[in-house]
């Protein structure tokens, strides 16, 4: 986004390649390593500043003034950060030599909450689109830094917004293919181990 004015945005081009293309290409541990740094710095925005920016809303723990809970239904509280809501190297660009982030795009369910809801979903992300570079998540929680949630955790989160992603759909289209979508993934993603 260059500027905002009242009803209207004004937004750019940002160079970049799309994650899930450098991942496909080879590129995982780069792609997956840069994720976690800038997921990082992402969790670590100071949340009164949001607060205050957001208004009500955000302490609401509501998706950008929509009325809509984007988060895990809990309310934002005191140890809340930013979280993307649909965090992984799909919304992310990369400059693709040396994958330093040059945009985390597609911001729509941002809201205060866990931080477990980015790691997990970009965890399911990696593990659901692109198994075959699952191995190479480590490098995405050994650069976000920290205590990475147990995997009971990441995987409740996971659950938790595929059942989101379904209802979605059923408000929608109650009997259409993104509901059987959302359930078979559901089932794909409680048969999941922690990766060794």
């Amino acid at each position: 986004m260059l500027g905002a004015d009242e009803g209207t945005l004004t937004l750019g081009f940002v160079p970049g390649v799309p994650g899930q293309e450098l991942i496909d290409s080879g590129h995982a541990k780069g792609v997956l390593r840069s994720c976690g740094e800038v997921l990082r710095r992402i969790h670590a925005t100071a949340t009164d500043v949001l607060r205050s920016e957001a208004g009500d809303d955000a302490e609401a723990g509501n998706d950008a003034g929509t009325g809509d809970d984007a988060g895990t239904g809990d309310d934002a509280g005191a140890g809340d950060v930013l979280v993307h809501g649909d965090f992984g190297p799909h919304n992310t660009l990369f400059e693709p030599r040396t994958f330093q982030v040059t945009a985390v795009v597609d911001w729509e369910f941002a809201h205060l909450g866990d931080p477990v809801e980015d790691l997990a979903w970009c965890e399911w992300i990696v593990r659901m689109h692109h198994p075959e570079h699952a191995d190479a998540l480590g490098h995405f929680f050994g650069a976000y830094g920290g205590t990475v949630p147990t995997w009971s955790a990441r995987h409740a989160s996971m659950l938790a917004k595929c059942a989101s992603y379904r209802e979605f759909c059923q408000r929608w289209d109650p009997s259409g293919p993104g509901v059987r979508q959302w359930e078979e993934r559901t089932e794909i993603t409680r048969a999941w181990q922690a990766q060794p």
